[in-house]
């Protein structure tokens, strides 16, 4: 959740992440959809989500003795319990468990169900700055695109004092 939020990525961009998008300066993402790849800089709260991640597939592959490969590209970030990547589909099994409990447990209303791609939407609504600085932290390539995915209430002065 946290990385499909804070970097704005669609949930197939987030299991395919591996060590091979850490940078030094953030986390380049790999979009889809002909969306440009960008930077996302680190954050105290992306580190943590991404070192949470990391420390959670150790945990795994430790568990499972899966070898670890040594190419940074075939470490995918996202495992699923049995040490391999996880899947998409496997991510939107989980996805709909986890809203189901949230719902169950009273931690959500039916009218705030959200999906998650809906994250992505949050992230570029709630991304600081113009509707441009919005477009290239989405990586989309049409200004149009920013009527579908931000969905922030500008605020504007009235036409005369």
């Amino acid at each position: 959740m946290e990385l499909a939020y804070l970097c704005r990525l669609r949930g197939i961009e987030v299991v395919t992440l591996t060590d091979e998008n850490e940078l030094e300066s953030g986390i380049l993402t790999n979009r889809r959809k002909g969306s440009r790849d960008n930077i996302v800089r680190w954050t105290p709260r992306l580190r943590k989500a991404w070192d949470n991640a990391k420390a959670y597939r150790a945990k795994v592959w430790t568990n499972c003795k899966t070898p670890i490969p040594i190419a940074p590209s075939r470490r995918n970030i996202i495992v699923a319990s049995h040490g391999g990547p996880l899947r998409k589909s496997s991510l939107d099994t989980a996805w709909q468990r986890f809203i189901t409990l949230a719902l169950a447990d009273d931690i959500i209303t039916p009218e705030q169900r959200f999906a998650l791609h809906d994250l992505k939407r949050r992230g570029i609504t709630d991304t600081v700055g113009t509707r441009a600085d919005k477009q290239e932290a989405s990586g989309h390539r049409d200004p149009k695109m920013m009527d579908v995915y931000d969905h922030s209430i500008p605020v504007v002065s009235p036409s005369a004092d």
